[in-house]
């Protein structure tokens, strides 16, 4: 697996190259007339719609008589929560586009072994006793750190800031000027965003830190995790990030952000398009996370919209051939990748400037990208990481320091661990 991620590090160096020279619930029952009905359940976002869900299959639909695609929107807290109540009601669907969690991997009928599945990113990192069993459309970068221009501007922050300590003194300054210094918010997004900040700190020297962590010869509180969630105490006691965070709505993340009120947010490159949709928007720039000494970080990444396939599909072989499409066809991939500003290998489409310049980043960052949780194929976490971090983070603003939250974590880590 070691070297199945190295061969990515390769294959991204390439990956931003090319993106730099962009120029631009229901049952699913087949029909009486023995149509095949295709299940997906999706992970919905303001830009993943149904609709957009709908019009990505439509080609595939078009020149397969006899085969129907329903698209499925997570009924539950997420599209994982809605697949264990789907598996417990004996309904679940034939494809989950979404999803990353090892735990998950038992489930799912393993891909053939074909060029297509091999030349789809993550595939091989994804791979778990020898059996590939998730396939990734794109790359998808998730260390990013928005910034309202004029907002530096005015708070006469010049230069985007490369050290963590630089980055609080930015926006020390932002708040002076009169704005929300760091944006955060509740639901999945401030212990996701704890991460997008952490990992790139604690991988950049062990990308296999998940790994070690399963086999107990690293920890959260003898780690650059501790140090980071020192620092996120310390913003949260100077109120450089939004007291009531944990009742702040990812769209309101959104919307505060683009409204001129808040001056940074944290995020992956699919915040790119709604950016761009949002009137009358603001001028965003963009930078990579800082890091405590001021190197230059990795990228923490994860495939862009990824699928499986249940073993429990009624029409697997159809299943399967559908992900080759979506995975394979240059006109549903290059859709794909545009519509949240994800990055392969080979494609291109017209892009804004602000993907250009976060294509950029990974290029700086010689195309080195580091896990984030929940991990792939061997360097995983135990199923549950990122939602027991984010109740952890979320805690914070209500009193629980940085230490008791780095020894909860290791406590909930040595309890979870595979064994």
């Amino acid at each position: 697996m070691v070297s199945g991620s190295r061969r990515h590090l390769v294959k991204l160096g390439a990956i931003a190259i090319s993106a730099a020279l962009l120029t631009g619930c229901s049952t699913g029952s087949d029909s009486a007339g023995g149509d095949k009905n295709i299940r997906m359940l999706v992970n919905i976002t303001p830009v993943l719609t149904k609709q957009f869900y709908k019009d990505l299959v439509a080609g595939y639909v078009a020149s397969h008589p006899g085969v129907k695609v329903t698209i499925e929107a997570p009924t539950g807290r997420g599209i994982e929560d809605t697949l264990k109540q789907q598996l417990a009601a004996g309904s679940p669907p034939d494809i989950l586009a979404g999803g990353q969690n090892t735990a998950l991997a038992g489930q799912m009928e393993p891909l053939p072994d074909e060029q297509w599945v091999k030349d789809a990113p993550f595939a091989e990192a994804s791979e778990l006793d020898g059996k590939v069993w998730m396939a990734g459309t794109g790359v998808q970068l998730q260390s990013l750190v928005f910034y309202n221009k004029a907002a530096f501007a005015k708070a006469g922050v010049t230069g985007t800031p490369k050290t963590v300590d630089e980055f609080t003194a930015a926006l020390r300054k932002l708040k002076g000027a009169g704005y929300t210094p760091l944006q955060t918010g509740g639901e999945w997004t401030t212990g996701a965003q704890a991460l997008m900040m952490a990992n790139p700190n604690v991988m950049n020297t062990e990308p296999q830190w998940y790994a070690k962590r399963n086999k107990g010869s690293v920890t959260f509180a003898g780690s650059n995790y501790a140090k980071y969630l020192g620092v996120y105490q310390s913003w949260i006691k100077d109120g450089l990030v939004p007291k009531d965070a944990n009742g702040i709505k990812y769209q309101d993340m959104i919307n505060n952000f683009t409204a001129g009120k808040s001056a940074t947010m944290v995020m992956g490159n699919w915040l790119v398009a709604s950016l761009a949709e949002a009137k009358p928007g603001i001028d965003a720039g963009v930078f990579p996370v800082p890091t405590f000494d001021g190197s230059t970080p990795p990228q923490a990444a994860n495939p862009a919209m990824p699928y499986s396939v249940l073993k429990s599909s009624r029409h697997a072989d159809a299943a399967i051939d559908l992900v080759k499409y979506l995975v394979s066809d240059k006109k549903a991939i290059t859709k794909a990748l545009s519509v949240e500003g994800n990055f392969r290998t080979g494609y291109s489409y017209e892009a804004s400037p602000l993907t250009k310049d976060i294509a950029k980043l990974l290029d700086e960052a010689g195309g080195k990208t580091v896990a984030i949780g929940p991990g792939l194929g061997d360097n995983s976490s135990p199923a549950g990481f990122p939602a027991e971090f984010n109740t952890q983070v979320q805690s914070m603003y209500l009193g629980t320091t940085a230490d008791q939250v780095a020894g909860a974590m290791d406590k909930w880590w040595a309890a979870n661990a595979p064994k």
